[in-house]
């Protein structure tokens, strides 16, 4: 188990180096200053450590991709399909096992920090001044921390623009995704980037409608012209609707859809939007 330290009221704790975050950035920074002889304590918001890698970005639809992927190849083998046809999985089934491959790569990471003897503190920094940090944990006791380095690697959060409610059911971000539990037949997905295209490939996969809503003019356009004509085509194959040079005037929700306006007056019904 890591050397979790619990946060004790009236305690002062000194460190060579203190790590804000525990993501891959966080992480790495950690290692290398504990094989280096320091003593180093690192700081999560989270009850379990990885960072936004590991419980919402990277790991999770990765590990997404590799189950529909799974699906798809043993859907289209000759030998399965003589048993009969194949079950329909829902994207709660799909999301439960990504959720198994996050607890085991948390469970992984653990054991690095155990490793390299470096103390583990669970609750939200707030750095007092230049060698301080308080830290507040979710019981409300407060540890103060004494540091001679800090390394600040709290990562990043999904743009919400101010025209969407969030708190809505339907309408999801990429970290609010992953807890999408109940059945859609076809969802928007806003923004084309590699996030929206890598949805856009999990949920057409899993047999939705999915109309993927681009404000450019193609597909990942930093990439070279070849790569993103082979991704439009190989999601239009599938069965993706893209949409190019569009742009969101506003979203209508209801109890069991929501209505996607775009400038180009252009109205999309829709279970859910995601946005990203």
């Amino acid at each position: 188990m890591p050397r979790k330290k619990e946060v004790v009221s009236g305690t002062f704790v000194k460190y060579d180096a203190v790590v804000l975050g525990s993501g891959p950035a966080g992480e790495g920074a950690a290692m290398k200053l504990a094989k280096s002889g320091k003593r180093v304590a690192i700081v999560d918001i989270r009850e379990q450590l990885g960072g936004n890698c590991t419980h919402v970005g990277t790991i999770p639809s990765k590990a997404l991709r590799q189950t529909v992927s799974s699906i798809l190849r043993y859907q289209r083998d000759p030998m399965f399909q003589k048993v009969g046809d194949w079950k329909q999985f829902t994207m709660k089934q799909v999301l439960r096992n990504a959720h198994k491959v996050i607890q085991q790569q948390v469970e992984t990471h653990s054991r690095f920090y155990d490793r390299n003897k470096i103390d583990i503190y669970h609750g939200r920094a707030y750095i007092q001044d230049k060698n301080t940090v308080l830290i507040f944990s979710p019981e409300g006791i407060t540890e103060t921390i004494i540091f001679q380095q800090l390394v600040i690697a709290t990562g990043s959060r999904p743009y919400r623009p101010a025209a969407l409610d969030f708190n809505h059911p339907r309408v999801f971000d990429s970290d609010k995704i992953l807890d999408l539990d109940f059945s859609i037949q076809k969802i928007i997905i806003y923004g084309a980037g590699v996030i929206g295209c890598e949805y856009a490939s999990i949920f057409i996969g899993l047999d939705h409608k999915v109309d993927l809503i681009n404000t450019q003019h193609k597909l990942l356009s930093y990439l070279d012209d070849e790569i993103s004509d082979a991704l439009s085509y190989r999601l239009r194959e599938q069965g993706v609707l893209i949409r190019h040079n569009e742009q969101l005037d506003h979203l209508e929700t209801f109890d069991d859809h929501v209505i996607m306006h775009l400038q180009s007056g252009k109205k999309i019904k829709a279970d859910a939007i995601l946005m990203v």
